[in-house]
Order: structure tokens, then sequence, then C-alpha cells
């Protein structure tokens, strides 16, 4: 099943499958670890619409909720 990795739940880990943001947040994003095939796992969700964090090639990277809508994710 395919989702925004927004939707994913504390501590499940889930394969990037694409990022659909603009060019230049898609290449931000990318180089953050955002990259198709790899794992991510959620460590912090977001509370009333605001940041999550994510564990992704061994370091946690805080996302606004506007942008891990654009990273689409297997669970």
């Amino acid at each position: 099943m395919v989702l925004p990795l927004s939707h994913i739940k504390p501590n499940q880990r889930v394969r990037v499958i694409w990022v659909a943001s603009d060019p230049h947040m898609r290449r931000r994003l990318l180089d953050l670890g955002f990259a198709p095939e790899e794992h991510v796992s959620c460590v912090l969700p977001s509370h009333k619409g605001g940041m999550s964090a994510y564990l992704v090639q061994g370091a946690v990277i805080a996302l606004r909720q506007e942008n891990a809508n654009e990273i689409f994710v297997e669970v």
C-alpha cells in the first residue's frame, strides 16, 4: 500500500517510492536521504499538523507536514 510519509505510525518502517515535490525541494529531500528505495521510520509524530521527525540513513530529520505529504512510501 502506497501512502504519504505523513500518514505512517510511530516506529513504522517504510520504503520510499517517490518524491513529488517541486524540483528545488525534491533535490533537498533527496539530499537528506528521502530517496527511492531508502527505508524510513517515524520517531516523533506531529501534533496539530506541525513537524514530524523521521529516522533516515541513521539521522533524525524533522519535516513539515506539507513536505512529508510529498514523499510517498510503501508499507
